[in-house]
């Protein structure tokens, strides 16, 4: 890939480690040209993908960068976990009036992940979970 820029991590399982992706979001999306407040955007999705990978996937999470600055700008973000799966399909969309009332305040992932990026591909089988997430530049 001529004009891209990647970076590989390997997050371990210890608190705050999603962070490290965050980070990266901001260093090759400048690269990209992202204004910041679409960098926000896309690092929030990034951040929720690794939470979730982090909390039901077992063992480390390889998160993969990758910056287009030519042809049709954009990031890419790869997350792969070795959890036991899920439905993608079978996930329940989030309604606030139910969470506001709901002791438990998770359950949005997926859908800030849709909301926020331009593509969003979840692939997922028992031992392997593939989350591709993708933002062009420009969208607004």
């Amino acid at each position: 890939m001529p004009d891209g820029d990647r970076l590989r991590l390997v997050l371990p399982r210890v608190p705050h480690a999603e962070l490290l992706a965050g980070q990266a979001v901001d260093e090759l999306g400048a690269r990209v040209g992202f204004a910041r407040d679409t960098l926000d955007e896309v690092k929030l999705a990034v951040l929720e993908a690794c939470l979730n990978a982090l909390e039901y996937g077992q063992g480390q999470v390889e998160v993969e960068l990758v910056a287009h600055r030519e042809e049709a700008p954009r990031l890419e973000v790869h997350i792969v976990d070795h959890g036991p799966g899920f439905d993608p399909g079978s996930v329940p969309q989030p309604h606030l009036t139910e969470k506001i009332r709901s002791d438990r305040k998770r359950g949005w992932g997926l859908e800030l992940m849709r909301r926020l990026m331009d593509e969003v591909e979840v692939d997922s089988t028992p031992g392997l979970t593939r989350v591709r997430m993708t933002r062009f530049r420009g969208r607004d």
